[in-house]
């Protein structure tokens, strides 16, 4: 069940929120129920997937790289529901320099992520159109949840109007996944722990200066979001879709 902020309950999901109930600048509000962003899928429980089918969900989205669904699998998904590949990277072709030490130093806010979006945005703009043309409840996750899906959750909710202050709100929620993770990942997942010990520390956080400098870069470089998602390829028609389907009064 959804709580108060947003956060869906899950036993071994631990940022999986539903993107819906923001205000956008024209007065109407994103509908609640309809799309969700997550860390990876492929650890649900029975009762995960179960809680997951009661949220009517009938469209997953991974965005992680072949190497990382291949090494950890999917979602463990019925026939009725829609499996949609499609990665912002791949491994050996990442958009930004890769981290080699826990001591690493931190980009430049932004950087990376206007990376990503740039080389990935033939996927991010599929990813709108099966967001926008679909008629169930839909999920778009990666890894921790965090930076590929936190950029697909920027784009989504700036094109349909909500304010930055909002979106980088947003995005900073994904701080509070970090501490749920580690504390399961201690008791039943060696391997995930050891994977996040190698990883410098400002990369497990959600600072908002990073999100407001992606937003305002992709915006220097392309006039505005919706400038951008038009030269990754997505169509009017597919926006207008979008904000049909999302969007409420």
């Amino acid at each position: 069940m959804v709580n108060g902020d947003r956060h869906v309950g899950l036993e071994t999901c631990f940022n999986f929120r539903d993107v819906g109930g923001y205000a956008t600048v024209d007065g109407r509000r994103v509908r609640w129920g309809s799309v969700y962003r997550s860390d990876s899928l492929h650890r649900l429980t029975d009762a995960d997937l179960e809680a997951a089918r009661a949220l009517g969900l009938r469209t997953v989205i991974d965005l992680r790289s072949t190497a990382e669904l291949d090494k950890h699998g999917r979602f463990a998904h019925a026939d009725n529901v829609a499996f949609h590949h499609l990665p912002l990277f791949e491994a050996d072709a990442l958009p930004f320099k890769p981290f080699e030490r826990p001591d690493d130093p931190e980009p430049p806010p932004g950087v990376d992520y206007v990376a990503i979006a740039t080389s990935g945005r033939s996927s991010i703009a599929a990813a709108i159109q099966v967001i926008a043309l679909g008629d169930h409840a839909v999920v778009f996750h990666c890894a921790a949840g965090k930076d590929r899906t936190g950029i697909v959750a920027a784009l989504l909710l700036s094109s349909l109007g909500v304010p930055d202050e909002q979106i980088v709100a947003d995005y900073h929620l994904s701080e509070r996944a970090f501490r749920r993770a580690v504390a399961w990942a201690e008791q039943n997942d060696p391997e995930m722990v050891a994977e996040m010990t190698r990883v410098p520390e400002w990369a497990l956080r959600a600072p908002k200066p990073v999100m407001q400098a992606f937003l305002e870069m992709l915006c220097e470089r392309h006039g505005s979001i919706d400038g951008y998602l038009t030269d990754a390829g997505v169509e009017d028609h597919t926006l207008d879709a979008l904000r049909a389907r999302l969007l409420a009064s």
